[in-house]
C-alpha cells in the first residue's frame, strides 16, 4: 500500500512520487518513517557487490593506522567501482527522501572486522549535533553489505523507532540496550537509516571477515560558502586561537587520510564534546 503521507511526519515530495512508484520503494519509505531504517534491494547494487568487496580488501592494506580492525577511507577515485556504487538508483532516491535535493556525499569509507571484533556502542549518527535534533533529518547513513548480515557475523544492531526521540541515547540506555534488534540482510543489500536512529553492531563470533562500505550523506547547506583551505598552518601561526576555531581546524571534519583510514581521533572527540555541551 502507498504511504498515507497525511498521517506521517514525512510527506513524500511531489517531484519524488513518480520515482518512488517506479522503483517500488513505498515499503522502504514506510520503514524509514515508522522505524528509522530500511533494507534496500537494488539489482545494480547486487551486480557490483563482489567488486566493491574486493576493492575494499585490497585498499585496506594501504591503511597504516587501522583502528577497530581494518578500514579503507576516501574511497571515491581509488577504484572505478566506487563511482558506480554511489549512483545506485534506489539508494539515491531514498537518500533524497530523507535529506532533500542536492544531498552531499559526506563520507565513503569501509570497515573490515574479523572474528572476535568487539561491538560498536549504541549511538546516533548525529553525533556532532546537540539534542534535540531538528524535525527534519540532518544526515543519513547507508551500509553496503558485501557478505550476509547476521547477528553472529557482527551485523548492525538498531533500536527501531528511536529516531522520533530526536536525541542521543544516555549512558543507561547504552548499557541496557532495550529493544535492540539485528538487521538481518542478504549479501548485496543496502541498509539505510536516518541520523537520529540509535544503532551499533554486534561482536563478530564466526570466522571470516565482515566487509562493509559506509556511505553518509548530509543536506546541502552544511558546507561553508567559502573555502579557506589555502590558509595553512604557517599563516595561522601567531594568530588568535579563535581564528583556528572559526576556520574549523579543530573540528574532525575533513581530517581523514588514506593512511589513517578515518578521522583524527582527538579532533573527533573534541567535536563530540562541543556538540554535547551545546544547548539548543
Amino acid at each position: 500500500m502507498p504511504l498515507d503521507v497525511a498521517k506521517d511526519p514525512y510527506a513524500i515530495p511531489e517531484y519524488l512520487t513518480a520515482r518512488i512508484d517506479d522503483l517500488g520503494l513505498h515499503d522502504n519509505v514506510r520503514d524509514l518513517v515508522n522505524h528509522g531504517y530500511t533494507v534496500i534491494q537494488d539489482p545494480v547494487a547486487h551486480a557490483l557487490t563482489d567488486r566493491v568487496r574486493e576493492a575494499i580488501l585490497r585498499l585496506a592494506d594501504d591503511t597504516a593506522e587501522p583502528r577497530k580492525g581494518q578500514s579503507a577511507a576516501l574511497l571515491l577515485g581509488r577504484d572505478p567501482v566506487f563511482a558506480e556504487a554511489v549512483l545506485v538508483p534506489r539508494l539515491l532516491t531514498l537518500v533524497e527522501f530523507l535529506v532533500g535535493r542536492g544531498a552531499i556525499l559526506s563520507q565513503l569509507t569501509s570497515s573490515v572486522r574479523g572474528e572476535g571484533a568487539a561491538p560498536l556502542a549504541l549511538h546516533a549518527d548525529n553525533s556532532w549535533f546537540p539534542a534535540p535534533f531538528p524535525s527534519w533529518e540532518i544526515m543519513a547513513t547507508a551500509c553496503w553489505v558485501t557478505d550476509e548480515f547476521t547477528k553472529e557475523g557482527g551485523c548492525t544492531a538498531v533500536v527501531p523507532g528511536t529516531h522520533v526521540l530526536k536525541r542521543h541515547p544516555n549512558q543507561q540506555e547504552c548499557a541496557e540496550l532495550n529493544g535492540l534488534q539485528p538487521i538481518i540482510a542478504a549479501k548485496g543489500s543496502l541498509c539505510l537509516w536516518d541520523g537520529s536512529v540509535w544503532h551499533g553492531n554486534y561482536p563478530r563470533q564466526i570466522p571470516g571477515k565482515r566487509v562493509v562500505m559506509h556511505m553518509t550523506y548530509t543536506r546541502a547547506g552544511f558546507a561553508p560558502v567559502e573555502d579557506y583551505g589555502h590558509l595553512d598552518d604557517a599563516w595561522l601561526e601567531g594568530q588568535p586561537p579563535e581564528l583556528r576555531d572559526l576556520l574549523g581546524r579543530n573540528i574532525f571534519l575533513g581530517s581523514t587520510t588514506i593512511a589513517s583510514g578515518g578521522p583524527d581521533p582527538a579532533k573527533l572527540m573534541h567535536t563530540q564534546r562541543l556538540a554535547r555541551s551545546q544547548r539548543a
